[in-house]
């Protein structure tokens, strides 16, 4: 029996990720009958795979769903403290997306990008600068919600790239390029950014690599399933 969406997870060592995967039912499936919990749950675990090793959390913690609108999509505790507060959120485009239905409606096992639709149906040269522009305005979608109030708990906004300018990034050197040029997005913004998010830190999950503190260092560690 699948357990209720409020149920808590420890996690005693990173072994234990992959336990939780298999409790809340994943892999995902296909976008057609997929739920936005189960997706969710795989931005949050893959992310989790990298952030640990790389110090952000220290275990045991627990996890669990959080409560809508006061708190975000998980909450991180321990005992009775609490230690996190993530909310996960795509960067994408809508025509993007509807391709992406399309393509896997046709019964086709491989496409071109944009073959069903969206954009870059020719290619793009830079495909990184869209990219970057994606992440900014995923941003700047959550102003107004529980992750951006001040509050005494750390907060973490986790950015999933899941669009076609994210399809042509095919390795670990686009995606670094493609933070780059996150870089020099983040600059055009004058600061704006950092206002809205109002001391939440940003982490990006991306194809390969996992960007943590995307307004700040964004420092990049490599995918722990890649």
């Amino acid at each position: 029996m699948r357990p209720k969406a409020k149920h808590p997870f420890d996690v005693r060592t990173p072994n234990d990720l992959d336990r939780i995967g298999q409790a809340v039912g994943l892999p995902v499936g296909p976008r057609t009958g997929r739920t936005k919990e189960k997706k969710e749950w795989y931005v949050l675990l893959n992310f989790l795979k990298g952030a640990i090793p790389a110090g952000m959390f220290n275990l045991p913690i627990s996890v669990r769903s959080g409560t809508p609108p006061d708190e975000p999509d998980f909450v991180l505790f321990r005992g009775d403290a609490t230690v996190g507060w993530i909310e996960i959120t795509e960067a994408t485009d809508e025509a993007d997306q509807k391709g992406m239905t399309a393509f896997e409606r046709s019964g086709k096992s491989a496409a071109l990008v944009g073959e069903f639709g969206g954009r870059f149906p020719d290619g793009a040269a830079r495909p990184g600068l869209v990219w970057a522009a994606d992440v900014a305005a995923s941003i700047t979608r959550k102003s107004g919600k529980a992750i951006y109030q001040s509050a005494r708990v750390p907060r973490h906004l986790l950015i999933y790239p899941n669009s076609n300018a994210s399809f042509l990034l095919f390795d670990q050197d686009d995606e670094r390029e493609a933070v780059d040029d996150l870089r020099t997005e983040v600059i055009k913004y004058d600061g704006r950014l950092t206002l809205l998010v109002n001391g939440c830190a940003v982490h990006i999950l991306g194809g390969y690599l996992i960007c943590i503190d995307a307004l700040g260092e964004m420092r990049l560690v490599t995918r722990a399933d890649r």
